[in-house]
């Protein structure tokens, strides 16, 4: 039996690994967030496709295939937390040279909706998360001290947040993860973040242009607190009071961006001194409203199915963007 993991970018290569498998007799499962926002694209590809989360029903996958009885469709589980918490095995990483570094999840999903990220349609806008006992079970059972939360949005919920922080008061670890701008307004958040032994957060900033946030409806960045538009000016000033090194995200191409604003945006991430900063290319994601959107406006490029195109390259653009060709863009 395969199972494959299928990401939007790998799904060309992933039907053709497939493919061979099923050439030589191997029935296919497919999973992850491209069946499951794609899903009859890939029924073409795998024996059985796993819609959301694999880790309850996988057991009965195996079984299924195990008598000869695999279903073609399986229907992950949707109950958070879920009530019997899988533990990653971390023995299988024994002696293999990884990274000194140990890595957790405390939740999954993201309570915003913003219009171009496939994590909202995938999670059905929901943020879950494991019982905090399982997160520190999970924490104190590695010999390391540096943890990387590899949520898809660790501060999602603030409430919750502060209450796992507060559990990881007592363990003297270092710990990553990625975060949203508006736990800036929460001054009791963020002291947690800074005493609980918070390194740094990824951050979406997206844009430094106001309108541009307004249209790919980031709620998170719009401040409720700080009055007026100063292109986040007090919310980098707070995280770098709290020690914190900062990975900013911003994605490039939406309709109020021009060739100038990019290159204003690489000004500002320099004057913020950020720690990191990661620059992409706006992409289209299937399922999104964003995709959705340029489909209807006719600005989609590669007959629509990027991921699947031989001309397609990674971080190129794969739409005309409303202020410059789509080679400017790249």
């Amino acid at each position: 039996l395969a199972a494959i993991t299928v990401e939007i970018y790998n799904a060309r290569r992933a039907h053709e690994i497939a493919a061979e498998y099923r050439q030589r007799g191997v029935p296919v499962v497919m999973g992850g967030f491209h069946p499951t926002l794609v899903t009859e694209e890939c029924r073409e590809h795998a024996d059985s496709l796993v819609l959301g989360d694999a880790e309850t029903i996988w057991p009965q996958i195996v079984e299924d295939a195990r008598n000869g009885n695999l279903q073609p469709l399986y229907q992950g589980s949707t109950e958070y937390p879920q009530p019997h918490g899988v533990l990653t095995r971390r023995d299988v990483f024994d002696g293999k040279g990884y990274l000194p570094v140990t890595l957790v999840q405390y939740g999954r999903g993201c309570r915003f909706a913003c219009s171009f990220c496939t994590i909202s349609p995938f999670f059905k806008r929901q943020h879950c998360v494991r019982p905090i006992r399982d997160v520190i079970a999970d924490v104190e059972s590695q010999a390391r001290t540096v943890v990387v939360f590899v949520d898809d949005q660790f501060v999602s919920e603030h409430g919750r947040a502060k209450a796992l922080m507060r559990e990881l008061l007592p363990l003297k670890i270092r710990w990553v993860a990625p975060g949203s701008i508006d736990m800036t307004e929460d001054p009791e958040l963020m002291d947690l973040v800074e005493a609980s032994g918070c390194q740094g957060f990824v951050i979406g900033f997206e844009s430094v242009d106001q309108d541009s946030v307004k249209g790919m409806r980031k709620a998170c960045n719009l401040s409720k607190t700080f009055q007026g538009w100063d292109r986040y000016s007090r919310q980098v000033d707070i995280l770098r009071k709290h020690h914190l090194q900062t990975w900013a995200a911003f994605t490039l191409g939406h309709d109020h961006d021009t060739p100038e604003s990019l290159m204003d945006t690489l000004t500002f991430a320099r004057e913020s001194r950020f720690a990191f900063a990661a620059f992409n290319v706006l992409m289209p994601y299937p399922a999104t409203p964003l995709y959705t959107r340029l489909e209807a406006e006719h600005r989609l490029l590669f007959d629509g199915q990027w991921w699947l195109h031989p001309d397609y390259r990674f971080n190129h653009a794969a739409f005309r963007p409303a202020r410059m060709s789509p080679e400017q863009l790249t």
